[in-house]
């Protein structure tokens, strides 16, 4: 029997749940991927220490938000903090997971004189390249700080729109999460696609009235509080978003700005691929025209002002990017369910086929890519440092990410021992894990590259 990609309702509920599953294939079979070693590290510092609220990096109390480390706590706990690397990616599925849910609920809103709008704005979400093969499911922060910023503003829209007090207090309880999940920029950008939503709606009058006032003020005043009543003394949680603004702007030259400012909305369209790579192939080659109503417009402008300052950066990351792909799943959904029926069953079926290629991908690709290359297996290293150190402490003066990851496997699969912490040079007897080729440490046990990096092991005698 031949499998039809005819578009219904059907269709688009299977291939969601399809495209929902195989988001989890990484999860057990990847070793730590870039920066996931170091959130490993905090979460189980955290509960070591029974802290909920200060992140530690290698003994070191860090004015991080808290929050995304609170479900690796308890996930890990249920499942042993022996696998808190699939812990970390549970979290970042499971945001993507309700984060297809938004905007398919969004969506039921916005295109609701459509049939079935919800299950392919959920679709087109989660066959995103960069959601389904990267953000997605990797354990870092972005995907659950994605779906706060992301549903803060839908939920604004709403508010707006229908000047409902409710949906309100639902946005402004959305974006302290997502500040309590990263940083501060989740209000800079809740409120520029504020400024855009009363500007499109014509609500200027909202912000005359108290009931609105009130708890914005209230909302904006959870930073303040933040700092002043949980982050230690002499610490500010603003540190690390001040370092990467200032990190993605200043020491570049303008041939560094022009070549961000032409690929910045190039790599964010193709990383949202396939449909959007096939939406403006439609437009590019006039095989469709396409009207762009009220809500697309809204759309594309809250796009726009919260992309701009990512944009006029010469440095800003893909990851950056994460807490907007929802937003342009909505775009795109109101592009396609504008295409002709033809139209629609080849865009279908590109999502299918961009699905299926999640199974090689994760069983063969990306392992063969970050694990399988010679110096690239993180787990080997850690074990050969269990093994020459035994019951030895063990401490450290590496912080990039492949020794981070090495210690953080080491953490969990010596849980009967305090973690690893920091050596400020002044313990005798130990073992010590550096960067950098440091004489001064001791006597060399044994070094290896890994990861580009180098990895050094020095015994410390008296």
């Amino acid at each position: 029997m031949p499998i039809s990609f005819e578009p219904s309702l059907q269709l688009y509920k299977r291939l969601t749940l399809l495209a929902a599953l195989l988001m989890l294939l990484p999860l057990p079979i990847m070793q730590y991927v870039g920066e996931e070693g170091l959130m490993a590290i905090k979460s189980y510092e955290m509960h070591v220490r029974g802290d909920w609220l200060h992140p530690s990096i290698l003994g070191s109390v860090w004015p991080h938000s808290p929050l995304w480390h609170w479900p690796v706590m308890i996930i890990s706990n249920l499942i042993g903090w022996e696998h808190v690397d699939i812990a970390i990616r549970l979290v970042s599925v499971t945001s993507s997971w309700i984060s297809a849910c938004v905007v398919g609920f969004t969506a039921s809103w916005l295109f609701r004189e459509t049939p079935h709008a919800n299950w392919l704005g959920a679709l087109i979400y989660l066959s995103m390249g960069e959601i389904a093969f990267w953000y997605g499911w990797l354990g870092y922060l972005d995907a659950t700080f994605g779906l706060f910023v992301f549903s803060s503003i839908v939920a604004l829209w709403r508010a707006i729109s229908e000047e409902s007090l409710k949906w309100l207090l639902i946005s402004l309880l959305l974006v302290s999460l997502a500040f309590l999940t990263k940083n501060i920029t989740a209000y800079a950008l809740f409120g520029l696609s504020g400024f855009v939503l009363l500007w499109r709606c014509n609500k200027w009058h909202l912000l005359k009235s108290p009931a609105y006032i009130v708890p914005g003020v209230a909302a904006l005043a959870v930073p303040w509080l933040w700092q002043s009543f949980i982050v230690p003394s002499g610490a500010n949680t603003a540190t690390t978003t001040i370092n990467d603004v200032l990190r993605n702007f200043i020491g570049y030259g303008i041939l560094n700005y022009l070549n961000h400012w032409i690929t910045f909305p190039l790599l964010f369209a193709s990383r949202a691929l396939p449909v959007s790579l096939f939406i403006i192939w439609l437009w590019l080659r006039r095989k469709q025209q396409f009207f762009i109503d009220q809500n697309l417009t809204t759309l594309l402008l809250i796009l726009f002002v919260c992309l701009l300052p990512f944009w006029l950066s010469a440095n800003a990351t893909p990851r950056y990017l994460v807490p907007f792909y929802g937003l342009f799943a909505l775009l795109l959904t109101g592009l396609t369910l504008q295409l002709s029926a033809t139209r629609l069953r080849q865009s279908v079926t590109l999502i299918a086929l961009f699905i299926l290629l999640k199974i090689p991908y994760s069983f063969v690709v990306l392992p063969y890519i970050k694990d399988w290359r010679p110096e690239r297996n993180v787990k080997l290293v850690a074990e050969e440092v269990i093994k020459l150190t035994e019951n030895a402490p063990l401490l450290s003066q590496n912080d990039v990410a492949s020794g981070l990851a090495v210690t953080a496997y080491i953490d969990v699969w010596r849980q009967d021992r305090q973690p690893v912490t920091w050596y400020r040079g002044k313990v005798q007897n130990v073992y010590i894990l550096a960067e950098v080729e440091s004489p001064h440490l001791g006597k060399l046990i044994k070094s290896w590259r890994l990861r580009g990096d180098n990895l050094y092991l020095y015994w410390k005698g008296e």
